[in-house]
């Protein structure tokens, strides 16, 4: 290209030519971005608030429609957590071993990765190379294909696999050159040092609670704890609503361990005298508490005179014209009540 048009003497051409090892996929093969390689992801963000901002909306507007763009991705976000947790999806290739396995490690939309590495591990052949102490060396090449081949290392004590395809450490998920391998030596789960852990179900969860016993920061432990209750609770909802005895068992038990934590803690912090600021009350002693108590008892005997005061008023002015519609009894001891 830089022959063709001539671009050899160009310094933006050249110096960038330069950098080729920070920008052609070539060079970035054995590099983990997360399945983050373009700005498609931040686009797609843009697209979707595009939905809901307008160029017109007050700040007060703003606001509200940010609240929503960001619920709508939690929502998004808890759908997909429930479909990969209590959802368990229909295996259709022929290593059912090692689906089973990736369909119980692996989120929903990980596992339609892996079950695609896996059908195509199905179609290819496989020998044995070279053996070296523990270690395999193994030639894949698919079906129809055999002058395009990989070289799979397979070290048996560290249970370790390495292609040379690299997608592994790329995409985080092990390639059909390293399933085949593993379908040849009879292996029927993939070994943990090729589960990723940001693709596994419980990520979130291990993440959460490896910092929960972190008091270096309370406001990240705070809301550690919050996430981890809030899958918790959302488990038990879906459970327990479903049936009206388990409703009822369920309410019953989250509401005595509110109570019970409740008084454990004894106070809350609107109440609290500890935080810095806030003047504590002084003790009052029995005198007053009786006279707050009469005081009391004047302002609700009040409070009843009045209310039947307004009630004969809206009754008498309902009878326009008609003169005085006398209150019942039962009427003015329902409202004394």
């Amino acid at each position: 290209m830089v022959a063709r048009y001539n671009l050899s003497s160009n310094s933006w051409v050249d110096q960038t030519y330069k950098l080729r090892n920070l920008w052609a996929l070539g060079y970035l093969r054995d590099q983990f971005f997360g399945r983050i390689r373009t700005t498609s992801q931040c686009e797609g963000i843009n697209s979707l608030i595009k939905a809901y901002v307008r160029k017109k909306d007050t700040l007060l507007e703003f606001i509200n429609n940010m609240e929503t763009v960001v619920s709508h991705y939690k929502n998004n976000e808890r759908v997909a957590e429930f479909n990969s947790k209590y959802t368990d999806p229909v295996l259709v290739t022929s290593l059912p071993t090692l689906e089973d396995f990736a369909a119980k490690t692996f989120t929903r939309n990980m596992f339609r990765e892996v079950r695609k590495e896996i059908e195509g591990a199905c179609a290819m052949n496989t020998e044995l190379v070279i053996q070296d102490g523990g270690k395999l060396y193994f030639k894949c090449n698919n079906f129809g294909m055999p002058e395009i081949d990989h070289v799979v290392e397979f070290d048996r004590v560290g249970g370790m696999l390495r292609c040379e395809c690299l997608w592994f450490e790329n995409r985080g998920i092990s390639c059909m050159h390293i399933f085949t391998c593993l379908k040849h030596q009879h292996v029927e789960v993939i070994p943990e040092r090729l589960v990723c852990k940001c693709w596994m179900k419980n990520a979130k969860s291990d993440f959460m609670k490896s910092n929960v016993d972190d008091p270096s920061d309370s406001d990240k432990v705070l809301k550690c704890r919050l996430g981890v209750l809030g899958a918790e609770c959302s488990r038990l909802m879906d459970v327990a609503s479903k049936n009206s005895s388990d409703f009822v068992e369920a309410m019953n038990d989250v509401v005595n361990t509110i109570t019970k934590l409740q008084n454990v803690t004894g106070h809350y912090n609107k109440s609290c005298p500890n935080v810095s600021g806030r003047i504590p009350k002084e003790p009052v002693d029995d005198d007053t508490e009786k006279n707050i108590s009469s005081y009391l008892d004047i302002l609700t005997k009040r409070k009843r005179h009045d209310s039947m005061k307004n009630q004969q008023k809206m009754e008498k002015d309902r009878n326009i014209g008609g003169g005085t519609t006398p209150i019942s009894a039962a009427k003015l001891a329902f409202t004394d009540k």
